[in-house]
């Protein structure tokens, strides 16, 4: 499941229940993107978060009315690599900020300083001249390789301008990539938690673990 970018937009940034328990790559165990291994040898504390309306009203990166999607989504990244939570909660719409909110959902700064991205240009919709499409594509690099996620945000134009109200993203290998939307707090949960249990291997399959682990010969690994 892809875990790294989602637990920095969906767990860090806007606070879905559940988060806090999240494995990272297996490379990545005790490091969070952005460290060295050195770095990544103490866990670093669990800081207290506050609700995307709280966090909208500390001081943020200012965003001008005339931006285009393209620009918000890339402010909205550069927020993530630096976890400044402010700035990601001012870039959400107003009804994504409410909904998390009303729902409890906290922002946790989280950040991935040396992570890499890039922003595709905007895709106007042609039924809707208030809507936009932004494709990403964010790279975390780890000691053994680099994990790639392709993302398209959805932005919709308000009186401050555009904002982002959810997010489209691969959580299945192999799936289509599945829409979260940051306005709709319990359809987002409900999506999240169909993905986490798709990603776990069936039943029988961790029952015969310590077996096939056991079986003579047998020099597979088995991953915790």
């Amino acid at each position: 499941m892809r875990r790294g970018l989602l637990c920095l937009v969906v767990c860090g940034g806007i606070g879905l229940a559940g988060c806090g328990g999240e494995a990272q790559p297996p490379a990545a165990q005790g490091q969070t993107a952005g460290q060295t291994p050195l770095e990544a040898t103490a866990a670093e504390p669990e800081v207290p978060g506050v609700n995307a309306v709280e966090a909208a009203k500390l001081p943020s990166v200012q965003v001008a009315v005339t931006a285009t999607p393209e620009q918000v989504v890339q402010t909205f990244l550069d927020a993530m690599k630096q976890g400044d939570i402010a700035t990601k909660a001012a870039l959400l719409t107003q009804k994504a900020r409410e909904e998390t909110a009303r729902e409890n959902f906290e922002i946790n700064p989280q950040s991935a300083a040396n992570a890499q991205y890039e922003v595709r240009p905007a895709e106007y919709l042609p039924e809707n001249p208030h809507g936009a499409h932004v494709t990403s594509v964010w790279t975390e690099a780890y000691p053994d390789g680099t994990i790639t996620y392709d993302v398209v945000w959805v932005l919709r134009r308000q009186a401050e301008g555009w904002r982002i109200a959810g997010m489209a993203i691969e959580l299945v290998p192999g799936q289509p990539p599945a829409f979260l939307n940051f306005e709709d707090a319990a359809d987002m949960a409900k999506k999240y938690s169909e993905a986490m249990a798709a990603s776990q291997p069936p039943a029988a399959e961790v029952a015969a673990q310590p077996i096939e682990a056991a079986a003579p010969g047998n020099s597979r690994v088995i991953e915790r």
